[in-house]
């Protein structure tokens, strides 16, 4: 019995050295096959890339982008002055430098019984009594704007003053002192400025001037430059820049 004993238990002992070998052997995996690493693809590969959102920065916010044009027919600013702008100044010939300076007509009411008076060598305007539109001492005065006849509205008419040299320079006339001396001979007859019809006829509008050759051998450009409608009194209201090429003694 002891002899059959021994062999079996060395048999038993290989066992269990041969198991242990086993478990602690690596198991390699097998490599994979030529035809599966060809023909598999990755998914994540295979998809289409997702468009990127681009970000389109405003012109505006572009320091260096050309600054957009203004409309077309823009408006002038306020109080710029139609007729100022194409003035020629150079001096007519035994004149001076062209002294510049502002003008315009304000009635007072009829009530009040005034007549104006302006002289057009400074731009300067005095009241004085009315009378029926006669004037008691003309002072060097080349306008006179007086009441017709105080029962309403435009009631005042302006007219140069008699035995002065005024004329009316059309807007679309040129702007220069030699031509405003030729029409300073055509006369300024009574116009009532509340008429409208009556004073576009007659040239009376922005863009146009009074001219003058002064009692003091000035030519002088009265621009009319703005008119103001039933701005007092109900009287319309006229006014601009006064230049004046001075006689050279």
């Amino acid at each position: 019995m002891a002899g059959i004993a021994l062999p079996l238990l060395g048999i038993v002992a290989s066992l269990v050295v041969g198991m242990d070998r086993d478990d602690a052997s690596p198991t390699v995996a097998a490599p994979p096959s030529s035809s599966a690493s060809s023909d598999s693809v990755d998914p994540a590969s295979s998809e289409e890339p997702e468009p990127t959102a681009t970000t389109t920065t405003p012109a505006s916010d572009d320091k260096s982008a050309a600054p957009p044009l203004d409309p077309p027919d823009s408006p002038l600013p306020s109080g710029s002055g139609g007729s100022a702008s194409k003035v020629d100044l150079a001096p007519p010939q035994g004149h001076g430098p062209a002294r510049e300076s502002s003008w315009g007509l304000v009635p007072a009411p009829c009530t009040n019984y005034e007549q104006q008076l302006i002289d057009l060598d400074t731009g300067l305007s005095r009241v004085e009594k009315e009378d029926n539109g006669r004037i008691e001492e003309p002072g060097g005065a080349e306008l006179h704007y007086w009441p017709d006849s105080c029962t309403g509205g435009g009631d005042y008419r302006l007219r140069g003053v008699p035995n002065t040299r005024v004329g009316l320079l059309r807007a679309d006339d040129p702007h220069t002192a030699e031509q405003c001396r030729k029409v300073s001979n055509t006369g300024l007859p009574p116009l009532n400025l509340n008429d409208s019809e009556t004073t576009e006829q007659a040239g009376f509008v922005i863009g146009a001037a009074i001219c003058s050759v002064t009692t003091e051998g000035a030519v002088a450009m009265a621009t009319i430059d703005h008119i103001n409608e039933g701005g007092f009194a109900g009287e319309n209201t006229a006014s601009g820049t006064l230049y004046v090429w001075p006689k050279v003694s």
